[in-house]
C-alpha cells in the first residue's frame, strides 16, 4: 500500500493532528495509573487486606485496557511510518485486550460478590484466553479471516471471517452484562457521587463499545474510534471511585479497629490503676511458658490499710493511681505491670536476669518515696520481692517472689528481698 494513501487516509481521519498526540497523552497517563494500582495492590496483599482481591482484578482490567490504548496508537504508528508488515500485531493485540478485560471485569464482580474460589476465577480467565486464542487464529469461518487488511478513510479494518459478528455481539452481551451488575452493586453502595460516576463510566464505555463494534463491521456512526478514548476516561472515573471507596472503607476499618481496641483495653485493664489486669499477665505468661526468661517483681505498698482506714477510700484510690504511674515511668515498653488485687502489683521483666531486676526494683522504691499524697498524709513505701524465672513455670517463680515480699515486709518494710 502507497505510503501516499496511508497518510492520505489518515489525515481523513484526523488522527495525525490533535487526537492522536491526545490518544498518546492518554496512553501515557493510563500507564501511570496502571503503575499506580499495580502498587496499591502489592501494598494490600503484603498487608493482608481483604480488599487484595478485589483490586487484583480491578488492576488486571485496568491493565488491558492500556494495553489497548498503546495498542491502538500503535496501529495508526505503523500506518504512519511505513510499516505496513506489522499493523496486524498490534491489531491483534487490541483486540485480545478486550476480551482479557471484560474477563477480569467479570472475576471483578465475582469477587465483590460472593468471594468465589480460586477455581472459578481460573475458569473465567482461562476462557477469556481461549476466545483470545481465536484472534490469533487466521480461517474464512473465525474471527479473522487473513492477514489482510483494508485502509479507509476513518481507519483500519481487517479482513474479518464469519465468526466476527458472533464475536463482537457476544462481547457486547458480557459487556452490558457486567455493566448493569455493577450499577446494581454501585447503587447498593452508599455515596451518590459514587453511583454518579460508576453510571457515568459504564454507559460511556458500552456506547463506545456498541460504537466501535459496529464500525469494525461497516457500520460507521463517526468518522473515528471511540472505545480508546472511553478507556483513558472510564480508566480515570474508576480510579477515582476505588480511591474514594477504599478512603470510606479505610475510616470504617479505623473507626472498628479503634473501637475494638477500646474494648480489648477494658478487657484486659484494671479500670482504677489503668495497668493490665490479673487475667491478661497470666495469658502472657502462659502462652511464653516454659520457655519464658526473665524475673518477676511482686510489690506490696505499705500501711495501705492506714489510708484507707483513716483517709478514706477515695485517698487510698488516689494513691493506687499514683503508684500505678510510678510504674509506668520507670518500666521498658516490653515489660508487663499488673494490679495483682488490692494494693499488690505483679511486674514482668521480660529478658531480664537477676542484677537488672534488682536495678528496676530499687529505681521503683525511690520512685514510690516520692510520690504526691497530698496533705496530711501519710509517708508513701513499697516493698518488693524479687524472683528470677528459673522454675520452668512462672507460677513457683511468682510464689518465690511473693514469699520475699513478706520476708521484706518482715524485716521492715520499704526494702527488697531476693527470692531463695
Amino acid at each position: 500500500m502507497p505510503y501516499e494513501i496511508v497518510v492520505a487516509g489518515l489525515s481523513g481521519a484526523g488522527v495525525d493532528t490533535w487526537a492522536l498526540w491526545a490518544k498518546i497523552m492518554g496512553a501515557g497517563a493510563t500507564v501511570t495509573l496502571s503503575a499506580l494500582l499495580t502498587l496499591f495492590t502489592w501494598a494490600l496483599y503484603r498487608h493482608r487486606d481483604q480488599a487484595a482481591s478485589a483490586a487484583l482484578h480491578f488492576t488486571v482490567a485496568n491493565l488491558c485496557a492500556t494495553t489497548y490504548v498503546a495498542s491502538d496508537i500503535a496501529v495508526r504508528l505503523c500506518l504512519l511510518t511505513d510499516n505496513l508488515g506489522a499493523v496486524m500485531v498490534p491489531y491483534r493485540l487490541s483486540l485480545s485486550a478486550v476480551v482479557l478485560a471484560l474477563a477480569s471485569l467479570i472475576a471483578l464482580y465475582q469477587v465483590l460478590g460472593d468471594r468465589p474460589g480460586g477455581r472459578r476465577l481460573a475458569a473465567i480467565y482461562m476462557v477469556g484466553a481461549a476466545l483470545t486464542g481465536l484472534i490469533w487464529l487466521e480461517h474464512p469461518w473465525l474471527v479473522l479471516a487473513s492477514h489482510d487488511y483494508r485502509l479507509t478513510a476513518v481507519g483500519v479494518f481487517a479482513d474479518y471471517g464469519a465468526l466476527a459478528g458472533p464475536f463482537y455481539a457476544v462481547c457486547l452481551a458480557v459487556l452490558a452484562v457486567v455493566a448493569v451488575a455493577m450499577l446494581r452493586r454501585a447503587h447498593q453502595a452508599r455515596g451518590r457521587v459514587l453511583w454518579r460516576m460508576t453510571v457515568f463510566g459504564f454507559s460511556l464505555f458500552f456506547a463506545a463499545g456498541v460504537h466501535d463494534a459496529f464500525r469494525e463491521l461497516g457500520w460507521e456512526w463517526l468518522p473515528f474510534s471511540t472505545l480508546a478514548s472511553a478507556c483513558v476516561l472510564f480508566q480515570f472515573g474508576a480510579f477515582a471511585a476505588m480511591t474514594m471507596h477504599y478512603s470510606r472503607t479505610l475510616r470504617e476499618r479505623t473507626h472498628h479497629n479503634h473501637q475494638m481496641r477500646r474494648l480489648a483495653d477494658k478487657a484486659t485493664r484494671d479500670p482504677l490503676s489503668g495497668l493490665f489486669n490479673r487475667a491478661y499477665l497470666e495469658q502472657q505468661l502462659d502462652q511464653g511458658a516454659p520457655w519464658a526468661t526473665g524475673a518477676l517483681l511482686f510489690i506490696g505498698l505499705d500501711h495501705f490499710k492506714v489510708v484507707n482506714d483513716h483517709f478514706g477510700h477515695d485517698r487510698g484510690d488516689r494513691l493506687i493511681q499514683a503508684v500505678a504511674e510510678g510504674i509506668r515511668a520507670t518500666l521498658r515498653d516490653h515489660d508487663i505491670a499488673c494490679r495483682w488485687g488490692g494494693d499488690e502489683f505483679v511486674v514482668y521483666l521480660n529478658d531480664a536476669d537477676q542484677t537488672a531486676a534488682l536495678a528496676v526494683a530499687e529505681r521503683l522504691l525511690r520512685a514510690f518515696r516520692h510520690l504526691d499524697q497530698g496533705a496530711g498524709g501519710p509517708d508513701m513505701s513499697a516493698s518488693v520481692g524479687v524472683a528470677v524465672l528459673t522454675d520452668g513455670d512462672w507460677r513457683l517463680t511468682l510464689q518465690r517472689a511473693d514469699q520475699a515480699l513478706l520476708r521484706a515486709k518482715a524485716e521492715g518494710r520499704n526494702r527488697l528481698a531476693v527470692a531463695c
